[in-house]
């Protein structure tokens, strides 16, 4: 309302002005510039009575003058004087100009307040011989106040439509655009908001696109806002679910610890057993959600051309995981070719999700199980790696689901409790981001079988 409170007065007070100006200017060019074609017939027409009557008297006497009814005029001159030059105003230079250059009459109808003798309201030249006392004739009349009076009505009458018509205008056209300024306004201040006023009243024009563009904008910050509260849940579920994972082996390693620091000398393989387990799973899980953040964060895995070699990764990995196998009462062996196998990805990246397939395939292997990473080269230019274990599998309708985030299946929580399927989610989005393929089958006649395949750099 403030906007229009300022706008409404000053929109009318212009229209009005610009309307007043119109009708003046209108006004007087009806009223005093348009020639009145009756007052020039009566002007010939005087004219030819006057010479009719007193050609004679006129020709006999330079500068001859005549009063005629209702206040004309007539003053006749010779047209060879007047050519060279005469001075007094009398006749009118300007008629005079253009009845020398030929016109037989020329007429100027004068305007109020700008002729120097308010007397007259016109003038009229006639020539009628070459040269001569009574060549020239000029006739002026007074201001025709009936005209006068009528353009005084026209004008107001025209300043009453223009005033009415301004304020029409206003009401008719100022207030909707003001009214559909301030639901932009509104819409604009309550963008994204629940209560979002939608201001989109169909219209086509600039302010109906500037309309619908809000509403698009609107749509787009709730989506936005529903994707954060949706990750900002699963975050709160993620850390809930590490906060789980890591309270389970902190309790076991303390507990190990503790017994094992009361009877130092016998010794327990027992709890060394469980303790280095715990270890494991730990360093492990603090592994995966670094990585898991930094893929989160965008981090590109293969950022400045980042490669590395396969089998000494595959090496280092089954090394760092056979004291653990061998706890468990397991066997863990990798075989690679002698010939190097160069990829293009993060190498701690890699070793990480190289790490997660043998400890996963550990975890969850029998006493007495093997656990198998085989590196070969697959074809031109590409390579292979498979880990093979031989422990209970999956059925095959959770083999699909396998490596999506958070999922675990019924046999692997029985087994192992602790756990957020966070380590194989994290394989097979590294294997997405890099280009590699990552399948999962059973190894037959039991057992999981795992392979990661891709290009050679």
């Amino acid at each position: 309302m403030r906007l229009y409170n300022r706008l409404a007065p000053r929109i009318l007070a212009a229209s009005s002005l610009l309307g007043l100006l119109g009708t003046l200017g209108t006004s007087y060019l009806a009223t005093f510039m348009g020639v009145d074609t009756a007052l020039l017939r009566s002007t010939r027409f005087a004219t030819a009575l006057i010479l009719s009557t007193h050609r004679e008297e006129c020709q006999a006497a330079p500068g001859w003058r005549f009063q005629g009814p209702e206040g004309i005029e007539v003053e006749a001159f010779d047209a060879a004087l007047v050519g060279a030059g005469v001075p007094g105003g009398r006749p009118e230079p300007k008629l005079v100009a253009r009845v020398l250059e030929g016109e037989e009459e020329a007429t100027l109808i004068y305007l109020p307040f700008l002729h120097p003798d308010p007397r007259w309201g016109g003038a009229s030249v006639r020539r009628l011989a070459p040269s001569g006392p009574c060549s020239l004739l000029e006739f002026r009349w007074p201001p025709m106040h009936e005209r006068v009076t009528v353009g005084r009505w026209l004008l107001g009458l025209a300043l009453l439509v223009t005033t009415v018509a301004a304020a029409l205008s206003t009401f008719a056209v100022v207030q909707p655009l003001l009214k559909r300024l301030s639901r932009l306004h509104r819409a604009a201040r309550a963008l994204g908001a629940p209560d979002y006023p939608s201001a989109t009243d169909g219209l086509g024009d600039e302010l109906g696109e500037v309309s619908q563009a809000l509403d698009a904008t609107h749509a787009r910050v709730q989506r936005d806002a529903a994707r954060i509260e949706s990750q900002k849940h699963a975050l709160e579920r993620h850390l809930a679910d590490v906060a789980h994972d890591l309270k389970t082996p902190i309790a076991s390693l303390q507990l190990s610890l503790e017994l094992a620091s009361a009877e130092p000398a016998q010794g327990n393989p027992e709890l060394l057993r469980q303790g280095l387990e715990d270890t494991v799973y730990l360093t492990s899980l603090v592994d995966n959600l670094h990585l898991a953040c930094q893929m989160g964060e965008g981090v590109d895995p293969l950022a400045e051309d980042a490669r590395v070699e396969l089998g000494q990764t595959v090496e280092r990995v089954v090394r760092r995981f056979r004291q653990l196998a061998r706890r468990r009462q397991l066997t863990v062996e990798c075989s690679r070719p002698d010939e190097e196998l160069w990829a293009r990805c993060n190498p701690t990246m890699m070793e990480q999700a190289i790490g997660n397939l043998l400890h996963n395939a550990i975890t969850h292997g029998e006493e007495g199980g093997h656990v198998v990473a085989v590196l070969e080269a697959a074809g031109p230019r590409r390579f292979r790696l498979t880990v093979l274990d031989d422990g209970p599998g999956l059925p095959s309708e959770e083999l699909e689901c396998l490596g999506k985030r958070g999922f675990r299946s019924r046999q692997s929580r029985r087994r192992a409790p602790r756990g957020s399927g966070l380590g194989v989610s994290i394989v097979r989005e590294l294997c997405r981001c890099v280009g590699f393929s990552l399948e999962f089958s059973s190894n037959m006649p039991r057992g999981l079988r795992v392979v990661i395949e891709g290009p050679q750099s």
